[in-house]
């Protein structure tokens, strides 16, 4: 025994495996790429009579995965001139890889039948599972808790450093390539990329055949519509809190100052803000409808498809002049089909993926395939007005977080279509909440009125709302990989993190999307998914959860398959 793995699952050890073979270290035992049945790995499962680390380890030069992290101290005193490679990563990013793996285990097993031997096997053999029952520990949810799970491993990593002397040990990040493995094993780099296998999305395809579904109930389906393509659009002028607490003439309101500061902002796009010489709402409102126009044709462009072949057209905005809408001027602007279906949609607001993807949905039918186009435009700075002595606080709170933007999404059902599936959805009006978030209108002023209570009463019992969204899916919150949080507002998504346990990489994307754009109303939830989209890389398998907050005030919750 030459090299021993001690590092803990889904380090990167069947990289590792590969790379010492590679570098002619000799053949490396991982129980996800040896023999199925006899030898060592058989008998260490059993956990009979102790193992004779010398003679029973047959061939193998180097051991990785559980054998080499469960067993490294009996092999390292076995075989005294060996070395041990403790792979490590960030324990968000192992955390993440952990949990999405350990979840596809568990749906397999949930499908019930033969998939609980399948799963049984992938959780001894991939996510060292195998001290514990399989239906108490891993259908139970107890290893996906991130601070039990994040606890072990912190737990494993610090016992083999405190045990390994530092002169046989190397802290290991796969990523990091060949480098830092040849210079502590003392041989040339060869002259290859690394081997980065096993990926989530590999480990998860090995059980994608009956892996996400419950017994008689498949989570997608083949007329299980889908978010097919999303496009955003912003307008050009892009301003500073600083140029917007000037433009609104609250630039020497230490209140105002405060909240600009600390609402998470950083930037807005804000179409009408460079000339406020019309205070009033109706004074904005046509030029308002001509910005969400221009806006929406930006976003539809950038889809890259032809308009002509939508069967159904649904457009979104807080409001609206009312006639000839938002549709009505899209389906005449791309020559569209004079019957296509055309709605638009006044004041959902910030949960508007929710019921629009519902309706939307609706409009399309079972029948496939068949194609519809959402847009959700806001131009907020139309509902901005300059400050005056007699302000509520308020309105300086909807002043320091709105932005115009623009979103465009495709929802069609078939086979063939991309994108991720949207499996579920609710909303959920919380009762007496009606003069929360409101559109407060005179015939002077204009501002969307948020009340300071809107972060608790949003977040308060929100675990058990999600809670009982998923249990009929055969879900649990950790069965989750990606959160899409309406970036309402600092609070918001600080508060929705705190009840919900979530980490600050699990919200990154929304609070990024709000210190860039602001709280863009209508297409907000949007951007967080097209973000997510971008940066993230879902998986095949891999599952989101959005959770959106508007009038009403209304929780809107969307569980994707991508």
């Amino acid at each position: 025994m030459k090299v021993i793995g001690a590092g803990y699952t889904r380090t990167g050890t069947v990289s590792l495996k590969t790379a010492l073979e590679w570098l002619g270290v000799g053949p490396c035992l991982h129980p996800l790429t040896a023999p199925k049945r006899g030898g060592v790995l058989d008998r260490a499962r059993n956990a009979g009579a102790p193992l004779d680390w010398r003679n029973d380890l047959g061939p193998w030069s180097a051991a990785a995965g559980w054998i080499g992290a469960r067993h490294y101290r009996e092999l390292i005193e076995a075989w005294p001139s060996s070395v041990v490679v403790l792979s490590v990563r960030d324990a968000d990013k192992w955390y993440a890889s952990y949990a999405s793996c350990l979840r596809a285990t568990q749906e397999l097993a949930l499908a019930g039948g033969p998939g609980v031997a399948v799963a049984e096997a992938a959780a001894v053999d991939g996510l060292m599972v195998a001290d514990e029952p399989l239906r108490r520990g891993i259908l139970g949810g107890d290893f996906e808790r991130r601070e039990d799970a994040l606890e072990r491993y912190g737990r494993h990593n610090d016992a083999v450093m405190r045990t390994v002397p530092t002169d046989r040990l190397l802290v290991y990040d796969v990523e990091d390539g060949w480098e830092p493995l040849c210079a502590f094993l003392g041989v040339p780099a060869p002259d290859v990329p690394f081997p980065h296998l096993n990926s989530r999305a590999q480990f998860r395809a090995l059980l994608a055949p009956r892996g996400r579904q419950t017994p008689g109930r498949p989570l997608v389906r083949t007329t299980t519509p889908r978010i097919s393509g999303l496009a955003v659009a912003d307008p050009a002028g892009s301003f500073s809190q600083d140029e917007v607490l000037d433009a609104l003439g609250m630039a020497g309101d230490p209140f105002a100052q405060r909240i600009f500061a600390s609402c998470g902002v950083q930037r807005r796009h804000l179409s009408l803000l460079a000339d406020h010489a019309d205070q009033t709402l109706q004074g904005r409102t046509a030029v308002s409808e001509q910005e969400l126009f221009e806006l929406a044709v930006r976003a539809v462009d950038k889809l890259g498809v032809d308009p002509r072949g939508f069967d159904t057209v649904i457009t979104s905005s807080l409001y609206s002049l009312g006639g000839p809408t938002l549709a009505h001027r899209l389906i005449s602007h791309y020559g569209m089909s004079p019957g296509t279906d055309k709605y638009h949609v006044v004041g959902v607001g910030c949960a508007s993926a929710v019921p629009l993807v519902r309706l939307m949905a609706g409009a399309l039918g079972e029948a496939e395939p068949r194609k519809g186009l959402i847009i959700a435009a806001e131009s907020m700075s139309g509902l901005l007005s300059q400050a005056t002595s007699d302000d509520p606080r308020a309105k300086v709170v909807g002043s320091a977080i709105f932005g115009d933007g623009c979103a465009a999404a495709i929802v069609e059902r078939g086979a063939d279509a991309p994108g991720p599936a949207v499996v579920a959805s609710t909303v959920h009006q919380l009762p007496g909440t009606l003069d929360i978030v409101r559109m407060a209108l005179t015939r002077d002023d204009s501002y969307l009125h948020l009340a300071r209570e809107l972060p608790e009463l949003t977040s308060v019992g929100l675990d058990a709302l999600i809670d009982d969204f998923l249990a009929p899916l055969g879900l649990t919150r950790y069965a989750i990989d990606h959160w899409l949080i309406h970036p309402g507002g600092f609070r918001i998504v600080e508060r929705i993190q705190t009840v919900l346990g979530l980490s600050d990489d699990d919200v990154r994307i929304s609070y990024d999307v709000l210190a860039s754009h602001g709280n863009i109303g209508t297409p907000s939830i949007f951007y967080v998914l097209d973000e997510t989209v971008a940066r993230r890389a879902p998986a095949r398998g891999d599952r989101g959860l959005m959770v959106t907050v508007g009038p009403g005030v209304t929780v809107g919750l969307m569980l994707l398959v991508f």
